[in-house]
């Protein structure tokens, strides 16, 4: 039960690393967008 409880625990602990990164990495293509274009109409920054 101790291994099945840490290995259950490094999965946790990869996909929570994978899910920061693509979360980051959503927010600065959100932001790049946001700043080319600021005066269009319909984009991610208003």
């Amino acid at each position: 039960m101790k291994t099945l409880q840490s290995k259950l625990f490094m999965v946790s602990t990869k996909v929570s690393s994978k899910a920061k990164l693509i979360i980051f990495i959503a927010t600065l293509v959100m932001f790049v967008l946001a700043a080319g274009a600021p005066e269009a109409t319909g984009s991610v920054g208003g």
